[in-house]
């Protein structure tokens, strides 16, 4: 695991943008690859430091967030469309590499999916929050059959989102170890450090945590 990730910050320093795009395409294929490490290597390694919030946004959406999103998006087809044509019988011959099986989207789906208007939105929520695995949520979209208008659209905007702030996260951290490094402001670098790192701990435990979270579903 440790070296494919090695991989995937590689082929991010070494291809920018696109090796953005297609990590993202992979790690919705690779379904035990943490996700979060995508956007979150992009943050870092795309986005220039020391530069105004303004500009940092507008690098994070163009440099990790668009193209995380139209990779994850294009990844996510796989899970949906196994779902969608092959319901319970290919979820659950799979079910060892996607980490969830049919019970799993049926318990789910009963719970949040209503067949109602709303259900579209819950797509792009589900799909924005960090700790939430966007493959569970296509696989039940495709159990639903939702239309893949709707599917790719919500699911798009949703992951933009999540890349948005995952992107943003990363960039974060690393402008806080660049001005260690530089011996700028170290106080409140450390400070700033504190922080992010706790908030990578509380990241890291609730994606830990996701199957206990979804079996109380």
């Amino acid at each position: 695991m440790s070296s494919f990730l090695s991989t995937v910050t590689g082929i991010i320093q070494k291809w920018g943008p696109w090796g953005v795009f297609g990590a993202g395409v992979v790690e919705q294929i690779i379904v035990p690859i943490p996700s979060p490490i995508v956007p979150m290597g992009g943050g870092f390694f795309l986005v220039e430091k020391n530069i105004a919030l303004k500009k940092a946004i507008e690098q994070v959406f163009f440099k990790v967030a668009l193209p995380f999103s139209l990779g994850s998006t294009l990844g996510s087809s796989l899970v949906f469309l196994l779902a969608f044509f092959g319901g319970a019988f290919l979820i659950n011959k799979f079910q060892r590499y996607l980490e969830f099986d049919w019970k799993d989207i049926e318990r789910f789906k009963k719970r949040f999916f209503k067949g109602k208007v709303t259900d579209e939105l819950l797509i792009f929520v589900f799909m924005a929050i960090p700790i939430i695995p966007s493959s569970f949520i296509s696989a039940v979209c495709g159990a639903i059959r939702i239309k893949m208008s709707d599917f790719y659209f919500f699911t798009f905007l949703g992951l933009l989102t999540r890349g948005l702030i995952l992107g943003f996260f990363g960039w974060w951290a690393g402008e806080a170890y660049w001005e260690m490094a530089e011996g700028v402001n170290q106080i409140e670098s450390l400070v700033f450090l504190f922080f992010g790192l706790l908030a990578f701990a509380l990241l890291v435990w609730g994606y830990l945590k996701r199957d206990k979270w979804l079996k109380k579903c």
